[in-house]
């Protein structure tokens, strides 16, 4: 009986590590899951440690204000590791604990697989040979990704992206297709919701002038994170949802964006949007020297061009955001273009991702046991 460790510590991470384990249980009815993550891979059969995904962690400065929580678990999940010694360790994307914890499971002897690579295109590009040293399998969801560890040497298979698998794997209902409907998404996270959405509710009241009869909506990873937004909202008329994501991109005219997997998403559905990014003030310069790409949205970065505004740090502001907003809620050129641009988001992306990367994890195990 195959045993599997897993490390997620994002709610994407979540996502995408709960349709990777029911993959997995499809193939091998009688595999043991435990671990990191949060209550999607629970719910999807895993043995939970540390809800690691609902405690998710952005930007330098949050992370140093959060150490004392992240060795700790770092330290028991090490010793569970010795412990346990499971046939594998199967860490998803959160680079900063997950490279660590794979160096602790490749000095012990246990092969590691990393699903959902480290962004090593963007920063920190010297991890690759971190990675190289001690990842037995890379599993990526971005086709460019395959080259670039394809020169290294390390064994790498593009699988396709999880959130086409997670899409068809769901019944979107029609919740939100009846009226103007504007989705605000200020991300999963306390801090950035924290950061981003005064600025988003701001933009909203300019919409609202143009347009009395707009709904705007924010779908929230939980409970918790639906009464913070309710909180900040204060008198505005925000529609506040736990879950209901999928709902209100399928009937959104239009949809302000934190910078992060939402940005995906949203282009997936079709619907224009504008994508903001905030931090803590040290934390964004030293990932101005750190960071390498042109763009921070994924969608920008998969087109290879700009197709949707970026608007980051002290440029989102309400200011410099509503007139775009309101030309991309018009039936104007730039909507057009922009629609254009996101349809050929998914004609870049393939599906079966889960299916594929669980093979691929058996495959890795088998062969060790096999050797």
């Amino acid at each position: 009986m195959t045993r599997l460790f897993f490390s997620a510590g994002e709610s994407s991470g979540d996502l995408h590590g709960s349709h990777l384990i029911e993959a997995l249980r499809e193939l091998e009815a009688g595999i043991e899951c435990e671990g990191l993550g949060g209550t999607r891979m629970q719910a999807a059969g895993m043995t939970l440690h540390c809800d690691l995904a609902g405690r998710a962690i952005m930007g330098f400065v949050e992370v140093v204000r959060s150490l004392g929580f992240v060795r700790r678990v770092f330290t028991d999940t090490v010793r569970r590791l010795k412990r346990s010694r499971p046939d594998g360790l199967v860490v998803i994307d959160y680079p900063g604990f997950n490279i660590r914890l794979a160096q602790r499971a490749k000095a012990m002897g246990i092969p590691v697989i990393y699903y959902i690579s480290p962004q090593v295109w963007a920063w920190k590009k010297g991890r690759i040979h971190t990675l190289a040293k001690v990842v037995e399998k890379m599993l990526v969801i971005l086709p460019f990704e395959k080259a670039i560890y394809d020169e290294i040497g390390l064994d790498c298979t593009y699988v396709g992206h999880p959130l086409l698998d997670h899409l068809a794997s769901i019944d979107v209902k029609d919740t939100y297709t009846s009226g103007l409907v504007v989705g605000v998404m200020p991300g999963s996270r306390a801090q950035e919701i924290k950061r981003i959405l005064g600025v988003m509710l701001e933009v909203a009241r300019g919409i609202q002038e143009r347009y009395p009869e707009a709904r705007f909506v924010t779908p929230c990873v939980d409970q918790e994170r639906a009464a913070q937004v309710r909180a900040l909202a204060g008198d505005f008329p925000l529609e506040v949802v736990p879950g209901g994501m999928y709902e209100v991109l399928k009937g959104a005219r239009f949809s302000l964006v934190a910078s992060g997997t939402a940005t995906v998403e949203t282009a997936l559905f079709e619907v224009p949007m504008v994508v903001l990014y905030k931090v803590a003030a040290p934390s964004y310069w030293l990932a101005r020297l750190l960071v390498d790409v042109d763009a921070i949205a994924m969608v920008n970065i998969l087109a290879g061009k700009p197709i949707v505004p970026e608007y980051i740090q002290g440029e989102a502001t309400a200011e410099n955001i509503l007139p775009a907003a309101l030309e991309l809620m018009d039936e104007s050129p730039a909507r057009e273009t922009m629609i254009q641009g996101l349809k050929s988001i998914r004609q870049k992306l393939s599906g079966g991702a889960s299916e594929n990367a669980a093979r691929e994890i058996l495959a890795v195990i088998k062969g060790r046991n096999d050797a």
